[in-house]
């Protein structure tokens, strides 16, 4: 469990497995958002009880391990709610109903972090304010609450039980779903704790992949 913790040189070291976990949770994440709003047969449900569970977990990991490394833990975060007001109209549209979408959740777990880091009273401020929205946003408070856990576990390896075991029937239950979202987890603990060869991803990839494949998937339906 020694990849978990914090680095003794530059804030800025990026670990091997980094890139790759986020390879797979966008590419997760896109395969339950099309299995939801461009269905295909009976196949698109197992999809998204399957696969579709297994992004949330690695995305609530690497804004736990971004929010704590990087060197302006504010900055970051003013850059997920960014990622979340672009992205929240196609959002809206595609669901139908005035729901959040999960990246006003990261940013609050962001400006927590940063608070807790730098004592930055604003970050306080809009951290506090966008928990308390994470009622009105895609899986709750419960996501906040994984992501503030992933944070003292990457202190604290212990306690990874609590996303191993306590999230998955917290936020699925005795389910498909839940079963799926503990198998993310397992891949997610797999790899972090694995030295894996670097990969290079493009920054509109891992920055703006979310607003952009929603308003896609919204233009595709629009167009059928």
């Amino acid at each position: 469990m020694t990849a978990l913790t914090l680095p003794t040189t530059s804030p800025q070291t990026i670990p091997g497995w980094l890139p790759l976990v986020q390879s797979i949770a966008i590419v997760t994440m896109a395969i339950d958002h099309v299995s939801l709003w461009l269905p295909a047969g009976d196949v698109s449900p197992i999809l998204r009880v399957t696969l579709g569970r297994v992004a949330l977990p690695l995305f609530c990991f690497m804004v736990a391990w971004h929010a704590l490394h990087t060197a302006d833990a504010r900055r970051y975060a003013d850059r997920i709610l960014l990622i979340a007001l672009l992205a929240q109209l196609p959002f809206m549209a595609l669901h139908g109903q005035p729901l959040g979408n999960i990246c006003f959740t990261l940013a609050a777990a962001a400006y927590l972090a940063a608070y807790h880091r730098h004592r930055d009273p604003w970050a306080l401020l809009i951290g506090a304010a966008l928990a308390i929205a994470t009622f009105h946003v895609e899986y709750g408070p419960l996501a906040l609450g994984l992501i503030l856990v992933f944070m003292l576990a990457i202190r604290r390896p212990i306690t990874w039980i609590v996303p191993l075991i306590g999230w998955p029937l917290a936020q699925y239950g005795l389910s498909l779903s839940g079963v799926s979202a503990f198998l993310g987890v397992c891949l997610l603990l797999a790899l972090v704790s694995t030295h894996v060869p670097p990969i290079h991803l493009p920054r509109w990839l891992t920055r703006w992949f979310y607003p952009a494949h929603l308003g896609g998937i919204w233009l595709l339906r629009w167009l059928a």
